[in-house]
């Protein structure tokens, strides 16, 4: 039963479908001469050019949205492998300060709470677990739990070899697409240490490496480089990807780490590939130790999934950036925590009591579903969680009556320490510990509730024909002095309120 439910299953036609639309609206992927002839990206000092015309393979397609309340008398477990994204929040948000429409099935709940501070204590190694709830307002009986998770605070890190892997094809030249590249290029590099190196591969009908291996320290080289990048002909992005990590693999040294960052609009030339294609070349090297970050960049012609399935298959995790300021949050403010692993292979499980619960529901994670047989086989990957982060699931979930006193919720978190051994840990809840009311949560508990009303309405989904749009924005409004008027809450009143009125 848990496994059939939790086993990822994607629809063939939904990919034909995706390949067609992609093919169609970006001409090939982006610029190909009409008479046949395909201009060249021509690398700075010379570069050598992969010749790889394999077409970027298609990602694992999500299931669409799935709101239906589980029986935890059929089904107790619910098994999903751990994800730190947060590119589906920043997306929305800049789809509403440009006026564009916020696509539902680029919507992710894990990814909106992702991006929030939650206030959780780090542990001082491995991964910490805490729960809690309050009640739902609108639902009689109901309960809004959050299994928490956190990771370590960053201290140091070994030096880092950073592979930067840029599109440099005809779509980069909408939007501003290019300048942003440009800012996320420089704030990430200018993070690095002096003993750190990075490497850049830039494609677009070809690949070439537009910086060789160069020290961190170096910034006239690294500047040189970056300011010559611009947008031109096609898009090949498994030969940026593969030449990105053969230069990753050349450039590898013991007591280094190795990190390839993509950065890219999304828009390729996707379909069919073999078993040695560039996924599985992507989750070889990050079992070997090479992660990738996907970092999606211009509101218009955005491929969303295909970023996100990267950055899953390549054990990383994946940002969308709009913005200077969240290029510096990310890579300046954040860079070391962002690079180092501090659990890798991570999964949860949580357990509902049939005795106390009714019926429950995973709020996102619909492409992060794990087989329930699996939460200890640590041959079926899970999720990689890096110093300083934390990832958060909320469930809906129904009581039965007469349980204060029961524990109804068990989450166990596993995953694999530096030594490759298994680490287990675990957190439950009694119905004596959630809050009676909403005012009664904890500010961040409630702030997770505003996010999860926002992204139900923007799904559709049926909590909505429970609430109002003027509920939501009360209830955002009340939150920016309830966390010490942090900005980034502050902007999510903003944004619901821009969206709800």
């Amino acid at each position: 039963m848990g496994a059939t439910k939790h086993r990822r299953h994607y629809s063939y036609a939904a990919a034909a479908a995706l390949v067609a639309l992609t093919v169609t609206a970006c001409g090939g992927g982006g610029g190909s001469d009409r008479s046949g002839v395909q201009s060249v990206q021509p690398g700075p000092n010379g570069a050598r050019e992969s010749q790889s015309g394999q077409p970027l393979p298609l990602p694992d397609m999500a299931p669409s949205h799935d709101f239906r309340m589980t029986d935890p008398a059929t089904d107790a477990l619910s098994t999903f492998a751990l994800d730190i994204d947060t590119g589906s929040y920043t997306r929305f948000r800049d789809a509403v300060n440009q006026g564009s429409r916020v696509v539902p099935s680029e919507v992710r709940t894990e990814e909106f709470v992702n991006y929030f501070q939650q206030g959780y204590e780090a542990p001082r190694d491995g991964l910490g677990v805490s729960i809690d709830a309050a009640a739902l307002p609108f639902r009689d009986g109901h309960r809004l739990v959050r299994v928490g998770i956190s990771s370590p605070r960053p201290e140091s890190r070994p030096d880092v070899d950073l592979v930067l892997v840029v599109d440099c094809s005809g779509s980069m030249d909408e939007a501003g697409k290019m300048e942003t590249t440009k800012v996320v290029l420089r704030t990430a590099t200018a993070a690095l240490g002096a003993t750190d190196r990075v490497a850049m591969v830039c494609y677009s009908t070809r690949a070439a490496v537009a910086l060789a291996p160069t020290p961190a320290s170096n910034r006239d080289a690294i500047d040189r480089a970056i300011d010559g990048l611009y947008p031109d002909a096609s898009t090949n992005a498994a030969a940026g990807l593969t030449l990105g990590y053969d230069l990753a693999r050349s450039m590898h040294t013991e007591g280094r780490m190795s990190r390839v960052v993509l950065v890219s609009d999304g828009v390729a030339n996707v379909g069919d590939t073999s078993a040695g294609g560039i996924l599985e070349r992507i989750s070889t090297q990050a079992r070997a130790g090479t992660n990738l970050i996907s970092v999606g960049v211009g509101i218009q012609d955005y491929n969303d999934q295909l970023l996100e399935q990267l950055a899953d298959r390549g054990d990383g995790w994946h940002v969308y950036v709009d913005t200077a300021a969240e290029a510096q949050r990310v890579f300046a403010t954040g860079l070391t925590g962002s690079l180092v692993v501090a659990a890798k292979n991570a999964k949860a499980q949580v357990e509902f009591d049939p005795q106390a619960v009714k019926g429950y529901r995973l709020l996102g994670y619909e492409n992060r579903a794990v087989a329930d047989e699996n939460f200890r086989n640590d041959a079926v990957d899970g999720g990689e969680v890096f110093a300083g982060h934390t990832t958060t699931a909320l469930y809906d979930v129904e009581l039965r009556g007469g349980v204060r006193n029961a524990a109804f919720v068990k989450a166990t978190v596993r995953h694999l320490d530096a030594s490759e051994r298994p680490v287990e840990r675990t957190g439950s809840l009694r119905d004596s510990e959630c809050a009676d009311t909403v005012d009664q949560a904890s500010p961040r508990l409630r702030q997770d509730l505003v996010v999860a009303l926002l992204t139900d309405r923007l799904m559709e989904g049926p909590w909505s024909q429970w609430t109002s749009a003027s509920d939501l924005r009360e209830l955002a409004a009340t939150l920016p002095a309830a966390v010490d008027e942090d900005r980034d809450v502050a902007e999510l009143a903003r944004l619901v309120d821009k969206v709800t009125t």
